[in-house]
């Protein structure tokens, strides 16, 4: 299959690479629908040291699941998934916080012989906790927008969260990165009422039938993929 290393600052290439397969009975392997470059991919873009051998890229990705092992029971064939953009197990102490970045036997996609996001295909370690079930088609216009369930929504969802930040809560957002610009959802996938493109206050959206916007992240992504689809 194809997939993007990246062998330098400046040096992107598309290269064929083995395809991915079920190593461990947790995995899948999911045929990617989307992906896209994320601002943190910009960094070894501007700074990598030149290398012989190129590393895979990407951490946002959503596709069509191809094959599970055989201690994926939450996954079949054909379900559309989108991958948060670190990889876990859902069920580890730090899981069970809201904590998937730190999870004990999670990891981060593109290192450590796991497959990157922008290629054909993933092989995805831990799938039962890591994907996310999206209640649409693969032919569905609402892809783009689902993607950002990967990375963007989640982030912001974080942020938001971390902050404190409540219903009519004025914030003010430093930087114009992705986070930044996104326009901030809520979990009904209402959008706040004011918005400013850079550095500028944002009005916080009302956390539908809630008094603060929900702790954990698997439901927070779940919650926000149902309402994209509605």
């Amino acid at each position: 299959m194809r997939a993007t290393l990246m062998y330098g600052a400046g040096d992107v290439r598309v290269e064929n690479v083995p395809d991915p397969t079920i190593q461990q009975p947790t995995d899948a392997v999911v045929r990617v629908l989307r992906s896209c470059v994320c601002g943190s991919d910009l960094w070894p873009y501007g700074a990598m040291p030149a290398s012989e051998h190129g590393v895979r890229m990407g951490h946002e990705f959503l596709g069509v699941v191809e094959e599970t092992g055989a201690e994926v029971s939450a996954l079949t064939a054909g379900d559309l998934v989108v991958a948060p953009f670190v990889w876990s197990d859902n069920t580890c102490e730090f899981c069970r916080e809201g904590l998937h970045t730190s999870c004990l036997h999670g990891g981060l996609w593109a290192r450590d012989g796991i497959d990157g996001g922008q290629g054909e295909a993933v092989r995805v370690p831990q799938a039962q906790g890591t994907l996310v079930k999206l209640p649409v088609a693969e032919d569905s216009a609402l892809l783009p927008s689902l993607l950002t369930l990967s990375d963007v929504f989640c982030t912001g969802h974080h942020c938001a969260v971390t902050a404190g930040v409540g219903p009519r809560t004025t914030v003010t957002v430093v930087g114009d990165g992705a986070v930044g610009l996104r326009r901030p959802r809520g979990q009904a996938g209402s959008a706040p009422s004011t918005s400013s493109s850079w550095a500028g206050t944002r009005t916080a959206p009302t956390w539908a039938g809630t008094s603060a916007p929900p702790t954990s992240y698997p439901n927070a992504a779940k919650k926000a993929s149902s309402a994209f689809a509605n």
